[in-house]
């Protein structure tokens, strides 16, 4: 044996065998360009830096660095260097893209419990909790931003009817490179990012709302909306139904009272606008084939009482292949909630306005605010109803 060859205890020998297992089982589960046997049984002749250590400390820092090579390797990334400035944070779900600040954690995941809204994530410094379950539909999101903190959900209409192909809104706003469809609301905004070759309102769009008193957080949800990004090779072109349309021969126009839009030839203008006393309801319009009642009842005047009117609920009729549409507004009608700050699932544009949209067999209803709702009913023997009403919906003007 060479003078300069280590010569090694029986405990040390024992040792750099447990090493040398150890190295080998974690080059195999974690591939790394080390020689190991190189590192401990043949330390370089003439070289002071393995006989000037003993075997347990040299065993050691090579398994630092092993390890630390290992875990790089593993990562794809290598260790922030101490000062660094650290990244904000990055969504990526393969379809879409974005930033958020570093300081903005994840509050809740991809869900879509109740479809057609499928949330994608949740972010920010506040709480959040869903409003929608499976067994009892959607109340409006549990939000808690005191102490200037904010939360940002991000979401979108994955199912549901088709949306009829037409010029569609225009974008109000732009941000970065986006053009959106922006909503202000007294606690923040909601954001309408349209897919490329899609329209504002078909499904799929993302929906980005804020729920927030901090303007600095708001600019925060800002710049979000201005990087994000769609990926490569997303386009919605074609994503909607131009067939389910009226052909635009058997439309007529209605234009009263600041509101107009198309509805079919053969349908009636049941109810131009009317309103009944100061606080009572008031319908804006009602078209169609069957019959409608502003569920008002006058009360005429006599030595015990001044009259007045007693006024409930509209009352539609439609059978057979009858359809109604008809936009209704009633102070009473807030009893049912008050309109979220963030926009409520189900989010839409009605005229250029933010709506909830919610439907159900033979029927589909339009929410702009917290008392006034657009409706549409339809018979059984109605089956084109329901796209006769979308049809009519997607040209209204409010002025």
């Amino acid at each position: 044996m060479s003078s300069d060859e280590p010569v090694l205890t029986p405990r040390e020998a024992r040792t750099a065998a447990a090493l040398r297992a150890a190295l080998r089982g974690m080059s195999e589960e974690h591939p790394v360009r080390v020689d190991a046997r190189a590192w401990i049984a043949r330390v370089p002749r003439g070289r002071s830096f393995g006989a000037s250590l003993p075997l347990g400390l040299a065993a050691a820092l090579i398994v630092a660095v092993v390890a630390v090579s290992a875990f790089a390797a593993w990562s794809g990334k290598s260790p922030v260097p101490s000062g660094s400035v650290a990244r904000p944070g990055h969504f990526d779900n393969g379809t879409f893209s974005f930033d958020y600040p570093v300081s903005w954690r994840i509050i809740a995941g991809e869900s879509d419990v109740v479809p057609p809204i499928k949330t994608d994530i949740v972010i920010g410094t506040g709480e959040w909790k869903n409003g929608c379950s499976d067994t009892v539909g959607c109340v409006p999101d549990a939000v808690d931003v005191s102490g200037s903190r904010v939360v940002v959900k991000v979401w979108e209409r994955n199912d549901g009817p088709m949306t009829l192909c037409g010029a569609g809104p225009t974008p109000n706003a732009t941000l970065g490179g986006n053009a959106v469809m922006a909503v202000r609301g007294a606690h923040g905004a909601v954001w309408e990012i349209r897919q490329p070759g899609a329209q504002f309102g078909w499904m799929d769009n993302v929906f980005v709302g804020v729920t927030t008193d901090n303007r600095a957080e708001l600019a925060n949800a800002e710049a979000l909306v201005a990087g994000f990004r769609w990926a490569s090779g997303v386009n919605a072109a074609g994503n909607c139904g131009p067939t389910d349309a009226p052909t635009p021969i058997s439309l007529r126009h209605y234009d009263a009272d600041g509101t107009g839009f198309d509805f079919p030839l053969d349908w009636h203008i049941l109810w131009g606008y009317q309103h009944w006393g100061l606080h009572g309801p008031t319908i804006d319009f009602a078209v169609g084939t069957g019959t409608v009642d502003s569920g008002c009842t006058p009360i005429p005047a006599s030595s015990q009482s001044l009259g007045g009117v007693s006024c409930g609920l509209p009352k539609v009729a439609v059978t057979g292949d009858q359809v109604v549409v008809y936009w209704y507004e009633g102070p009473h009608l807030g009893l049912i909630g008050e309109t979220p700050s963030m926009v409520p699932p189900g989010v839409v544009f009605v005229g250029g306005k933010a709506a909830a949209r919610s439907s159900g067999p033979g029927w589909v209803r339009w929410q702009l605010n917290s008392y006034s709702y657009i409706e549409a009913r339809w018979g059984p023997g109605a089956t084109n109803g329901q796209a006769e009403a979308e049809a009519l919906v997607s040209t209204l003007s409010i002025k």
